[in-house]
């Protein structure tokens, strides 16, 4: 496969004029007040959002956006190289679908070195299921303390609006937050968004969804459940409890995760919502309602017709964010497709091992009738053990820009093993390090030497963990 080779040289600096002008870009964020000669006619369908400078709150090496799996895995080995580091989280914690979306149980990062290794050593954790589960407080603490010793600057309710760029540089990016429009500049962005959020502002090419219908995975909503004085079940077991009561759950395979250490606490997994797209804040607000009703009543038929171990069971609270599986994926130098899962591709500049196969939810609901459209043929491979080249992470179109998690560069069925929080983080440890590499160098990434950043992040995984 053809990888982009042009090493264009980012302009030098952003005069005054185009920097102010470039504000603009920010619409949305930038509140119209009354009076001001910018406003549209009542009868438009568009506002013009008002153009003003904005205060340069922060001067950083690389900036990280998002502080999921990825997020926390490049911040910590961006500052680790050397890097003075930002990272700027939307919710008020750490974490992303390990403790906002209330996953609880770390997913393919047993037996990897680096972060993976280090939160399993330092976490306690229980095997269910044949998963790794924790207490989902355990770990938003566990990612202060790893960050702060990292020696990163971590800010909460923020998010990334709209991003300055010059040619083919980004001079940073503005944030939205209670302290108003502000904007961060650093030499180097890692966007661990999830969805490409930055990027897409930045103007990268990016691809949604299925090919052909452009269909995504579903998302879906977790709730936290008390009194429950049976053991850890899945299934067919717990699907045949909600039939009893006349109620058919949206995901036919509900499951519980205990929370280790809080006796009749358990992580219920039950809804699934097809359909909506995670960057579409309407969508999203309408399955997280929807959400909330579904677990509420599947509490309820629980405690009405599961029997004794079910009798005194309560729920304790819906997830804060629901769980999203695929929405952007970024146009990187490389693209890796379901044909090198099924070769078990090698690459010179190889920053993830990956074992595990693809966990492709499908996007077509299972109780509805699918209809016939071409883009529902899925291609016939099996995943082999196979690596993710760090040119996925660089993108196509801007220079000091790379993707970390699952907006990197790959198709819809390559996405579904990546995906997994323990390759997530490994993508996240390669940004970041490829980050504070390029500024060493005083290089742009895509010119680092691939070969040498990948054995670099080997050793930097072992070398943390020996010590």
């Amino acid at each position: 496969m053809s990888t982009n080779t042009n090493h264009e040289q980012p302009a030098t600096g952003m005069n005054r004029r185009r920097f102010t002008a470039s504000v603009a870009a920010a619409a949305g964020a930038v509140a119209w007040r009354p009076g001001q000669a910018s406003a549209a006619s009542p009868d438009s369908d568009t506002i013009l959002a008002p153009s003003r400078q904005v205060n340069i709150v922060r001067r950083v090496d690389v900036l990280v956006c998002g502080g999921g799996p990825a997020g926390v895995g490049a911040a910590i080995f961006a500052a680790r190289t050397g890097a003075r580091t930002m990272l700027i989280e939307t919710l008020p914690f750490l974490g992303g679908v390990w403790t906002a979306v209330g996953v609880s149980h770390l997913m393919a990062g047993r037996g990897r070195h680096g972060v993976n290794a280090e939160i399993h050593r330092r976490l306690p954790v229980h095997e269910v299921f044949g998963r790794n589960i924790y207490a989902i407080e355990d770990m938003k603490i566990l990612l202060d303390d790893l960050l702060a010793e990292a020696g990163v600057e971590v800010q909460f309710h923020t998010r990334a609006v709209a991003a300055a760029k010059d040619e083919r540089r980004l001079r940073g990016v503005f944030t939205e937050s209670k302290s108003g429009l502000e904007f961060i500049e650093a030499k180097m962005v890692v966007d661990a968004t999830g969805d490409g959020d930055v990027a897409a502002r930045a103007g990268c090419a990016y691809e949604v969804g299925r090919p052909g219908d452009g269909q995504t995975q579903p998302v879906t909503l977790f709730g936290t459940i008390g009194g429950y004085r049976g053991q850890p079940a899945k299934g067919r077991a717990l699907v045949e409890i909600l039939e009893r009561g006349g109620w058919r759950p949206s995901y036919p395979h509900v499951t519980l995760f205990p929370q280790p250490g809080q006796p009749g606490v358990f992580v219920l997994m039950a809804t699934q919502f097809y359909g909506v797209d995670g960057t579409n804040v309407r969508d999203l607000s309408r399955a997280e309602t929807l959400g909330r009703q579904e677990i509420r009543q599947c509490v309820k038929t629980f405690r009405q017709h599961g029997g004794d171990d079910w009798k005194d069971v309560f729920l304790i609270k819906t997830g804060p964010a629901i769980g999203v599986r695929e929405t952007r994926r970024v146009r990187g130098r490389y693209v890796l497709t379901w044909e090198d899962l099924d070769r078990g591709a090698r690459f010179h500049d190889g920053i993830a091992d990956i074992t595990a196969g693809s966990n492709v939810h499908s996007v077509d609901d299972p109780y509805r009738e699918p209809p016939p459209e071409a883009g529902r043929a899925r291609p016939k491979f099996r995943v082999q053990p196979y690596q993710i080249p760090f040119r996925c992470l660089v993108t196509r179109d801007v220079d000091n820009l790379l993707t970390a998690g699952r907006c990197i560069s790959g198709d819809h069925y390559a996405l579904g093993s990546y995906r997994l929080t323990g390759s997530v983080v490994q993508t996240g440890e390669a940004a970041g390090l490829g980050a504070a590499l390029a500024i060493n160098q005083n290089v742009l990434p895509g010119e680092l030497d691939g070969k040498q950043l990948a054995e670099r992040l080997q050793a930097m995984r072992a070398e943390h963990l020996a010590s």
